[in-house]
């Protein structure tokens, strides 16, 4: 009989526990000898993929929530069976020539939208949209009051070092100085002798409010397939319980922790450090009130944005026994209670 194949994805662009324990080897260490079922370890890029065939029912995703979410409301029957709240710095950026200083001084103005115009859901344009509504809401402005410009985001040479954050800055600063835009947001690279140019308009990590401060790159799932709940739950809850055990890794070792992730995403740890903060933490697996939060305002920001057309019951999408599970039969293995800490993001 053939064995059934478990694919196994991640995110290729930010740091999840996924990446860390693809890494480490953690994962791969602990199925390495499994008989029940073959494991398919991949770091891609969102698919648009809503059928899946009987063969391929099988599977795990750790990325970010609003490809999730648009998977489900097209009918993709899946869980979310974990979540991660890694906090970052997403500024809102002009040049000190333009008179743009404050956010007061959007008003009217031109703010970029990069959007790949090739993907039937892009998870940057949720981004973008969701940190300048953090920003305007600041000074009581709305999307409504602002002129989105749409510009084709280009993308750099597969295998380029911090290829990702840097080529989006690029674009960003290029649409500055061509006067095609007033403000943008990317993250500024640590080295780049940039910020005596630029003014910093706000940075949503300010927000008081968790909520706000969300965007597809802070929020992350880990969303499997109903049917891998159904029929291949101890497995399943192996796998989340070796994620488990990589997190109390990370926690004990964050540089450690840095410098791998910073190699499986093809960056730089100065890089990466820069743009997220407690990495170690921030990529741990929780299901607490205020990331269901999170997840729930941020389907009802795509809904109202035109990028999801279907909404969908949150409670019944989030199945908590999984990661329960997991960490009791973690702290089985190492032979000692869960006395480990699990701080969440709270308002200020």
């Amino acid at each position: 009989m053939t064995r059934p194949v478990i694919h196994y994805t991640r995110c290729p662009a930010v740091p999840t526990i996924s990446a860390l324990a693809e890494a480490w080897g953690t994962l791969r260490a602990e199925f390495a000898q499994e008989t029940a079922a073959d494991f398919v370890f991949q770091s891609v890029g969102f698919s648009p993929k809503t059928e899946y065939s009987y063969d391929e029912r099988f599977w795990l995703r750790n990325a970010g929530h609003a490809p999730a979410i648009w998977k489900k409301s097209h009918g993709v029957d899946c869980k979310v069976v974990g979540l991660a709240f890694l906090e970052g710095r997403y500024p809102v950026l002009s040049l000190h020539s333009s008179g743009v200083a404050a956010p007061e001084d959007l008003k009217g103005r031109r703010l970029a939208v990069f959007h790949n115009p090739d993907s039937p859901f892009d998870l940057m344009i949720a981004q973008q949209l969701k940190i300048y509504q953090t920003t305007l809401a600041t000074v009581g402005l709305s999307l409504e009051d602002v002129e989105l410009v749409r510009l084709p985001r280009t993308f750099s040479p597969q295998g380029g070092r911090d290829g990702f954050l840097l080529s989006g800055f690029r674009s960003a600063l290029a649409a500055l100085e061509e006067g095609v835009v007033d403000a943008v947001t990317a993250s500024i690279p640590p080295d780049g002798g940039l910020y005596p140019r630029l003014n910093i308009l706000y940075d949503t990590r300010l927000a008081a409010d968790p909520v706000a401060r969300v965007n597809p790159s802070i929020l992350r799932g880990l969303v499997v397939s109903t049917a891998l709940i159904k029929e291949q739950r101890d497995l399943l809850v192996r796998i989340v319980a070796t994620l488990v055990k990589t997190a109390d890794r990370a926690a004990a070792q964050p540089l450690e922790a840095l410098r791998a992730l910073a190699s499986d995403l093809g960056q730089a740890p100065e890089s990466l450090a820069s743009v997220y903060e407690n990495i170690a933490q921030g990529i741990r697996l929780d299901l607490n009130d205020d990331y269901l939060a999170a997840l729930e305002a941020q389907k009802t920001f795509l809904l109202r944005q035109g990028l999801i057309e279907r909404d969908f019951d949150l409670q019944s999408w989030v199945d908590p026994s999984i990661l329960a599970e997991a960490t009791i039969l973690a702290r089985r293995r190492v032979g000692s209670p869960d006395t480990t800490s699990h701080p969440h993001p709270q308002p200020a």
